[in-house]
């Protein structure tokens, strides 16, 4: 009825003259206020319900709740409890100001069962985490209903089948956790819509295809995980334009292409894993403009080429991780601008020439890898008065044994 009271406002005051004059300005307008009418109808219905409607809820998931640590079910989640009020039940958290639920936090209490529909109803619900239980199944759409969510972690569960695309149609959301379940399928392009989201965590699934060529509208992402998973494709130049990430971990699936050069352009990063995938081609020598870069792992694919230069660029670097691939040419000698670093794995490509004097320099190093390559020559005497170095592998090269020190 508020959609046709709108429209007849609208029609008096036009009159019925200039109706036809109009219609042609009537119709699409029509269309828009009924489109803001349905994507508002979810929030502003549900504002009519009550605290008794949220307890209805979670007794509802009580009953869905099948085996696990129960304990404070029958004796705390119950109408006939102490407590008058849900607000104080185990894992409820109530706002002051309408006294209705808006945090539900029931992690590591190792339930199982299934989530009801009825969930849905908890429509001032902010905060939503059920991570390290057993919780399976598919998620129900009715959770589409809870449009002031921020925080939603469902981490180590037994979800299954798509992730949702009602997912991308939450305005408020920051932080999205499905990790460690079993969601198949691709990810949705409705994800794109997540504007405010800060961390997207999708890993350890079984998803496959692109990753959304449209995933640079995450403006206000930070951290973005897809670690073990079955996603395929390119990395979008989109992704590169995600100016605030600081830790990206495509790692363990099956990417291609090259590594593009514009992945320089995100400055913020601290963490960059692609390893384990099937990229091609060279380290892109923008990546030496990464100066805040901690972990930089892109072993286990197949890149060519040379080590660049400019990685002696990554003064705070930590961890360096180029293992198993077909890189060629020698070791710079600007990686003994790294002093922070502990790890450094080369093992299995093709280096040759001398391992560089300048490696001396690595006061932090604590392991050491350059198996299976082709470096020749003596082992530079500064590396033997590396104090904190604990681990060195030289084995399967020309002129270099293999020694340990442990």
């Amino acid at each position: 009825m508020i959609i046709y009271r709108r429209l007849g406002l609208l029609i008096d005051h036009i009159g019925p003259v200039d109706m036809k004059k109009h219609y042609f300005y009537l119709f699409p307008l029509a269309v828009l206020v009924l489109l803001h009418h349905l994507m508002m109808t979810g929030c502003t219905a549900m504002k009519r319900l009550s605290l008794g409607t949220d307890q209805s809820a979670l007794l509802a998931l009580k009953a869905h709740i099948t085996s696990g640590q129960q304990e404070f079910l029958p004796k705390n989640w119950s109408s006939a409890a102490a407590a008058s009020s849900v607000c104080d039940w185990i894992g409820v958290q109530c706002s002051s100001r309408h006294q209705r639920v808006t945090a539900l936090n029931i992690s590591n209490m190792g339930l199982t069962g299934t989530i009801p529909p009825d969930l849905g109803n908890l429509s001032f619900l902010v905060s939503l985490d059920l991570r390290n239980n057993s919780f399976h199944g598919n998620l129900p759409e009715e959770l589409s209903r809870l449009c002031r969510l921020r925080f939603v972690r469902l981490t180590t569960n037994n979800f299954t089948g798509e992730i949702p695309m009602w997912f991308g149609h939450f305005p408020e959301l920051q932080f999205l956790f499905l990790d460690g379940n079993g969601f198949s399928g691709f990810i949705p392009s409705s994800i794109s819509n997540l504007s405010r989201v800060e961390k997207l965590d999708l890993s350890d699934n079984f998803l496959e295809g692109n990753i959304p060529e449209k995933i640079g509208n995450l403006s206000a992402l930070k951290l973005l995980t897809f670690y073990r998973n079955y996603l395929a494709g390119q990395i979008p130049l989109s992704l590169c334009k995600i100016s605030q990430l600081q830790s990206l971990d495509l790692s363990s699936n099956r990417f291609s292409g090259h590594i593009p050069k514009e992945i320089g352009n995100l400055e913020k990063l601290t963490y960059l894993s692609l390893v384990t995938n099937n990229f091609t081609g060279v380290i892109p020598r923008e990546i030496g403009k990464l100066h805040g870069l901690k972990v930089l792992v892109l072993g286990r694919n197949n890149l060519t080429g040379t080590i660049p230069r400019e990685i002696g660029n990554l003064q705070n670097l930590q961890g360096l991780n180029l293992e198993w691939n077909q890189i060629t040419g020698s070791i710079p000698k600007e990686i003994g601008n790294l002093t922070m670093l502990t790890g450094l794995y080369f093992a299995n490509n093709s280096l040759a020439g001398t391992i560089p004097p300048e490696m001396g320099n690595l006061y932090q190093l604590e392991n050491l890898q350059l198996p299976y390559n082709g470096l020749i020559g003596s082992i530079p005497h500064g590396i033997f008065n590396l104090s904190a170095l604990r681990r060195i592998a030289l084995s399967s090269n020309l002129h270099y044994k293999n020694f340990g020190l442990q």
